[in-house]
């Protein structure tokens, strides 16, 4: 098999399923740290800090355990939820005639190839690398042909690819964490794009004539980035795993609801890994956020550790988003 990866890295951002126009900017920092954007900035932070409070005192509560129990039953069936939502996902890939995402056009035999036989492999343990391996390459190619800076949104297919190649290894039990490593990430990565280019989704908002519930167009997606990143950062420190991933899923279900097939063939693996996290919870090991006892310094470590996210991301961004 011949694999043709192409030179040109071009300038795209996420999640322009719905427009054709490519031609944006990231705006300069000095003109997205406005006071709305404080004051949304001190609420998300408040809201981390209450979710820190009250997740030690609901998970204890007697229903909230059964759940648990039960849902701790359910995790000798992960890997087979993995492979077949990730078939599924794969197989809609295909057949819409794009690959990982899709904006991301299929335009050489190899990549059908490829789809192909990654799905075919999920069926069977033993092959599972193979399918790895083949993501992989599909990553690098989407990396290759669309720029890095694009293909960071979907850095949750990194941590897919870690799974698939840890499966019944010593390591498998850090493969949790690395999805929500990952997973974390790209919502992270995508939170970026409506804080520094909030025009962009303004412009499909306004087209698809959204509700923004009282607020304005650019308060909206405003609000929409902080809770995107806030979510992405439970799930980096490991607060309330299984109610920010049922949070996130219903989002996603939502904007299906709205958007349509497209949605549904983007999100079916994002809803894969969202089973996965309700399932899974913390995945047994320690989280970030367990590392101090106190309550204080715990709220100390989310916020001061979020600003510096935050604020360090942000700039890489805007740089990357001009530099490529």
């Amino acid at each position: 098999m011949v694999m043709h990866f192409s030179k040109i890295s071009n300038f795209y951002v996420h999640v322009k399923w719905f427009t054709d126009s490519f031609e944006w900017d990231p705006l300069p920092f000095s003109r997205i740290v406005t006071p709305s954007f404080l004051f949304w900035l001190a609420f998300t932070v408040l809201m981390l800090w209450l979710a820190c409070a009250v997740s030690g005192p609901i998970s204890r509560a007697r229903p909230i355990l059964r759940i648990h129990t039960w849902l701790c039953r359910m995790k000798q069936h992960t890997q087979l939820i993995l492979r077949t939502g990730l078939g599924i996902g794969l197989l809609l890939q295909l057949f819409s005639g794009s690959y990982l995402a899709p904006e991301f056009t299929i335009k050489s035999m190899w990549i059908v190839l490829g789809l192909f036989i990654a799905a075919a492999c999920l069926a069977n343990t033993k092959t599972l690398k193979v399918s790895g391996a083949i993501l992989f390459l599909l990553y690098i190619q989407a990396s290759l042909e669309y720029g890095v800076f694009h293909a960071l949104d979907y850095l949750m297919y990194v941590g897919i690819v870690y799974c698939l190649f840890v499966y019944d290894t010593p390591f498998m039990r850090t493969a949790p964490a690395v999805l929500y490593i990952c997973m974390g990430f790209s919502l992270s990565w995508l939170a970026m794009e409506k804080l520094t280019m909030p025009a962009l989704a303004c412009s499909v908002m306004g087209s698809y004539g959204l509700p923004t519930f009282g607020f304005t167009l650019e308060q909206f997606v405003l609000i929409s980035a902080f809770v995107e990143i806030g979510l992405a950062w439970a799930f980096i420190m490991g607060i309330m795993n299984r109610f920010t991933a049922l949070l996130v899923t219903g989002i996603f279900f939502m904007t299906s609801l709205v958007f349509g097939h497209i949605e549904v063939i983007g999100h079916t693996i994002i809803h894969t890994l969202l089973i996965l996290f309700v399932i899974e919870g913390t995945g047994g090991l320690r989280t970030p956020v367990e590392f101090h006892r106190k309550p204080i310094l715990r709220y100390l470590f989310v916020t001061v550790n979020f600003c510096l996210f935050l604020f360090v991301l942000m700039p890489l961004y805007i740089w990357m988003g001009k530099a490529w």
